[in-house]
């Protein structure tokens, strides 16, 4: 079990590293770049990592016994945290496209005729926000199938 948990730590430590990456090679809303969009080379991996850590949490959380009173705390908690999370991701989101003069689709932004993945906006996919959001969310629907799988092994 030490291993799966040291795993779990493995694949946390590369997606921080990742959002680093990613933050390093975005750039800022003010300046003007025309040298393609670096961040990319980390984005889809960063995706991966986020993936293989959510895989590793969710096995961390199915070999614990714990009671069901726990459960339902730890459900609450991961609940809580998701919905700040995503809260900070949205106001996050918002702050860059005003920085960066409007959506996609307005003539005056910095983005226009861009994606919405471009050397400006890597940072709304891959940050600390939404490896926040995996980890919450992951724990929540954890505990709750934890929590469904336990009752209906009690009722049997």
């Amino acid at each position: 079990m030490k291993n799966r948990v040291t795993g779990t730590l493995v694949w946390l430590v590369v997606c921080s590293i990742f959002i680093y990456l990613v933050d390093l090679f975005t750039f800022n809303p003010t300046v003007i770049s025309g040298n393609g969009n670096l961040g990319l080379l980390f984005v889809f991996p960063a995706v991966v990592a986020f993936f293989l850590f959510a895989k590793g949490l969710w096995k961390a959380l199915g070999r614990l016994e714990l009671k069901s009173t726990t459960w339902i705390k730890i459900r609450l908690g991961g609940l809580a945290l998701l919905v700040v999370f995503g809260l900070l991701e949205y106001y996050f989101t918002m702050n860059l496209i005003r920085d960066l003069g409007g959506f996609p689709g307005n003539e005056s932004s910095r983005i226009y005729r861009y994606s919405w993945l471009n050397q400006y906006t890597n940072t709304i996919f891959i940050n600390i926000y939404t490896l926040g959001i995996v980890v919450a969310g992951v724990t929540f629907i954890k505990t709750i199938a934890k929590t469904k799988s336990t009752y209906s092994s009690k009722t049997d």
